[in-house]
């Protein structure tokens, strides 16, 4: 079984709170300002666990709303949650690496500390066919620093079994499979965190293909 379907929502809710972390907070945040920025009429959100920043999706006139969790607990929450404000919200319970979606049509695919867990290009290569020409993903992954592990020590410790399956992954080395699937970074950054951690954060836009008719 994958880790991530032992840790309750509680516990990891916790765990990225928690003031040594911050996290979730964070997260939040940079969803937030990549709605705000491109406010997309459809948007996929892979590993969305309880739907952390989906009530900045109320009210705006999103015509598909898909999220994708490999926790099915994590799902229900969030449709508790989120259901009723969102009529447009469809989740499903998968494992990414696995995902196949029939005829998707993108305009954002927000992936937030997902391609630490998964195969890195065949993901990648998966979500760029799913996105519209012109389509951004943002991308948010957690850098290698030499002053902290991967995963934050807690008093939780279901999160712990998260260090036998996270991979970092190095910023340079990913835009350069990005570009390779059709994707060219338009905005990078990066934040600092608790603990001297670090996220880079990146929207990649799928660059459109023109054919010459003789």
């Amino acid at each position: 079984m994958n880790p991530w379907q032992q840790i309750q929502s509680d516990e990891y809710e916790a765990h990225m709170s928690a003031p040594d972390v911050l996290q979730l907070q964070v997260l939040n945040e940079i969803f937030r300002k990549v709605i705000d920025q491109f406010n997309p009429d459809s948007i996929f959100i892979p590993g969305c666990t309880t739907g952390n920043g989906f009530e900045h999706l109320i009210d705006r006139q999103n015509k598909i709303i898909l999220g994708v969790d490999i926790n099915y607990k994590y799902l229900a929450e969030c449709h508790a949650w989120f259901a009723e404000d969102l009529p447009s919200l469809n989740l499903i319970c998968a494992d990414l690496n696995d995902l196949e979606i029939q005829h998707p049509y993108f305009d954002l695919i927000h992936t937030a500390l997902i391609f630490e867990y998964v195969d890195v290009q065949k993901v990648l290569s998966k979500l760029s066919n799913w996105l519209n020409p012109g389509g951004i993903i943002s991308v948010v992954l957690q850098l290698q620093t030499d002053s902290s592990d991967p995963v934050s020590e807690t008093p939780y410790e279901s999160i712990k079994k998260l260090s036998s399956i996270i991979k970092l992954v190095d910023e340079r080395e990913f835009v350069d499979l990005a570009e390779g699937s059709g994707l060219k970074e338009i905005y990078s950054s990066q934040i600092n965190l608790q603990k001297g951690k670090k996220f880079y954060v990146g929207y990649f836009k799928k660059m459109e293909i023109f054919r010459i008719v003789p």
